[in-house]
């Protein structure tokens, strides 16, 4: 036998783990490692067979099923749902501060809260070392300060909320009337909704749509300790504001976008487009405005390309307005260009206007750090190609003439 195979670790006996014929409590310490390494096992297999295309009725799905068991593997396909449902380029700093909140209100006790700029900090300078090299298979020292791999060990590792820190501050956030106040005990259950039982509540809670802005933009909430479930209210509040088509605060949201500690402008663009197309003048006004943001100039720009999904009028209107500001070279923003350019192009629309992205690209007004002439399939937009087409249709309307 060789050392290979003698020192590799044994995968544990999924019918060897107690705890995972009840799930009740909360498992051993032995058996709570166990059950990491097989998820960690079952995730790479799964990634492994849905990247080759295989579907999840697939045969080899099912023997995952068999191997790891039926609850193990539909909690392997959310996790890998979650993970490959990339968010647009415009605001990923934005999830990924919110996800840190998440995981810290619930087991962040004894470990340092960091702002977005620490937590960038802190990752950039782990990123430089080699230290990570060394700890293949177990938890990194920045894994365990920022508490990633947080979804293989959530449900088996009991809660440990951060208590508030003497020395911690934060503005004290507004009051806020019956009914919109129950969006203050929500907490970080991001999928609490609520449900309109009439037209007549619908409209009870539209007149609170200021109360709602308000509190979206409230620096004592947004600011608050995550682990106190009012500090969680902004989240509901725009999503409420979504659900009331409330495109009358539109413009006030797009102030989401600038916060220090950003943890929620990535939903702005799916908000924005809920609330329908009287939200329309709004996303250009923001759009438009040359000395706001590139990333809140991004985030409109997301919500008129979410607009223009299954409506083709919208579709035209945008890839033209987006047109006129690629071609506009006196208030060229290389980042929000690159934004354009990647809507366009998830719109399969580069091909209309390829001059004008061509132009944009040789004149170095593209963030090529965002995307890259060479994230276009050359063969699309071959020359030659496309000289021949041109040569053709040209024979085609001589022999017409003719």
């Amino acid at each position: 036998m060789s050392k290979r195979r003698r020192y590799a670790q044994k995968q544990p006996d999924i019918s060897q783990i107690e705890w995972l014929k009840h799930r009740t409590g909360y498992p051993s310490p032995e058996e709570r490692e166990k059950i990491i390494q097989l998820r960690q096992e079952l995730l790479t297999e799964l990634v492994s067979l849905m990247v080759t295309g295989v579907q999840l009725d697939d045969a080899r799905v099912h023997k995952l099923a068999r191997k790891y068991s039926p609850e193990e593997l539909e909690r392997a396909t959310r996790i890998v749902g979650e993970v490959l449902n990339f968010p647009m380029p415009t605001a990923e700093n934005a999830r990924n501060y919110r996800e840190y909140r998440q995981r810290y209100a619930r087991f962040g006790a004894g470990l340092k809260f960091y702002t977005a700029k620490e937590m960038d900090e802190l990752q950039a300078a782990y990123a430089n070392t080699t230290t990570g090299l060394s700890a293949l298979n177990k938890p990194s020292e920045i894994d365990k300060l920022l508490l990633f791999g947080w979804r293989d060990w959530e449900d088996i590792t009991p809660p440990a909320p951060p208590p508030r820190p003497a020395d911690f501050h934060a503005p004290q956030p507004g009051s806020y009337p019956p009914p919109i106040n129950e969006l203050l005990e929500w907490g970080d259950e991001l999928d609490m909704s609520h449900e309109f039982a009439d037209e007549r509540e619908f409209a009870t809670w539209r007149r609170h749509i200021p109360a709602l802005t308000r509190m979206a933009l409230d620096p004592g909430l947004l600011n608050g300790w995550p682990a106190e479930k009012a500090s969680w209210a902004p989240w509901h509040a725009i999503h409420m504001l979504g659900s009331l088509q409330a495109w009358e605060s539109a413009p006030a949201l797009a102030a989401l976008a600038d916060i220090e500690n950003d943890w929620l402008s990535d939903h702005l663009p799916h908000i924005w487009a809920d609330m329908g197309i009287k939200v329309e003048p709004s996303l250009w006004m923001i759009l438009e405005e040359s000395s706001a943001s590139a990333k809140r100039r991004g985030l409109a720009a997301q919500a008129l390309f979410h607009l223009a999904e299954d409506n083709y009028a919208m579709e035209t209107k945008v890839i033209s307005g987006f047109e006129k500001i690629l071609k506009n070279t006196k208030t060229s923003d290389p980042t929000l260009n690159a934004y354009l350019i990647h809507f366009l192009k998830e719109m399969e629309a580069e091909e209309e206007i390829w001059d004008v992205i061509e132009s944009a690209f040789e004149e170095g007004r593209v963030d090529t750090e965002i995307i890259s002439r060479e994230d276009f399939e050359e063969d699309d937009f071959d020359d030659d190609e496309f000289d021949e087409e041109f040569d053709e249709e040209e024979e085609e309307e001589e022999d017409e003439r003719d």
